[in-house]
């Protein structure tokens, strides 16, 4: 029996839950509603082509390509295999007709990986739950044939010349990955990111200094141990995991902000160990901290996120955090 795309929410997204429906049903309400969305009906074309070549059972779609907007700007894939063994070696970012398109892969053999990005394109960025589609290839009604033959290379189809089409090839590791939690936890939530990350080729290292109380915030010497122990930790992850030329990336909560920042502090020019990427969520650190100074000599590029549902998003260091004790 014929299944049908439920209508949009007030707020433009699908309700939430995963709404299964036919490749067919999915271009009919996602890719003709106007010129600027048609122009990507021949990519997710191909996308489907590459999918069904590889004997794949569906194919997940997220983003706001799967909302109300006119002009969306991205459009998350994930191919769901039926095997570990047929995921190639790293995922796809494309930009097509200006439009990011991440593709992304799992296998039905590991279930808890599917799940974890089910979960990921369940949420919107401000993490309200939204609706996702489930494309069936095999769909009784409409199974999906094939329109273009692929080639043997396994990226030979989704690398087909689009007209104003680039391509940012993901060839190199994304390098390594370092997770910092907070206070008060055991972090749990590594559960859920290193599966995706680990999908995408990164070599993931969690930093797990264990349950810690708020106390630490007050006491000036056991701060300056955790950020000395943060220290040697970090050197030999980079000793070990960064032989071929491999980048360090950290992603840091809470008190974790705190550790990267100090660490970071503690050297006037140059640190030992440089990194491409720093991600601060709840950060503690003072609203003042001299990133200007550290960006290009010590890290790539710094980015703080702030989730309106993080208790600790409004408990910022006011005092400076490397010479006196924080106030939060």
């Amino acid at each position: 029996m014929m299944t049908t795309i439920p209508d949009f929410t007030a707020k433009g997204y699908l309700p939430e839950g995963t709404h299964r429906c036919s490749a067919q049903q999915f271009i009919d309400r996602f890719c003709l509603v106007n010129e600027k969305r048609q122009l990507l009906k021949k990519a997710f074309i191909d996308i489907l082509d590459f999918a069904n070549a590889r004997n794949a059972l569906f194919v997940l779609v997220g983003g706001s390509y799967v909302t109300d907007k006119k002009d969306p700007n991205d459009l998350d894939v994930v191919i769901v295999l039926r095997s570990k063994d047929h995921i190639p070696t790293r995922p796809e970012r494309l930009l097509l007709e200006g439009k990011r398109t991440d593709i992304m892969f799992c296998s039905a053999d590991d279930p808890i990986l599917t799940a974890s990005f089910l979960k990921l394109l369940s949420y919107e960025r401000f993490g309200s739950g939204v609706g996702v589609i489930q494309i069936s290839l095999n769909h009784p009604d409409e199974p999906w044939t094939t329109h273009h033959e692929p080639d043997d290379d396994t990226y030979e189809v989704i690398k087909r010349a689009y007209f104003n089409r680039h391509l940012v090839d993901l060839n190199e590791a994304p390098g390594v990955l370092v997770t910092i939690h907070g206070l008060m936890t055991h972090a749990e939530w590594n559960a859920n990111l290193i599966p995706i990350a680990s999908s995408q080729g990164w070599i993931v290292a969690p930093y797990i200094y264990g349950y810690t109380t708020p106390d630490i915030l007050l006491n000036k010497g056991k701060r300056k141990e955790a950020v000395d122990a943060f220290r040697d930790w970090i050197y030999s992850v980079q000793r070990d995991y960064c032989q071929n030329g491999e980048q360090i990336s950290i992603i840091a909560h809470s008190f974790g902000t705190y550790l990267i920042g100090a660490y970071l502090d503690g050297f006037e020019e140059f640190t030992p160990v440089h990194f491409n990427t720093i991600i601060l969520t709840g950060s503690i650190l003072n609203e003042n901290y001299d990133w200007e100074s550290c960006v290009g000599n010590k890290v790539a590029r710094v980015r703080n996120e702030i989730a309106p549902n993080d208790q600790w998003c409004q408990r910022r260091v006011k005092s400076d955090p490397l010479t006196s004790p924080p106030t939060v």
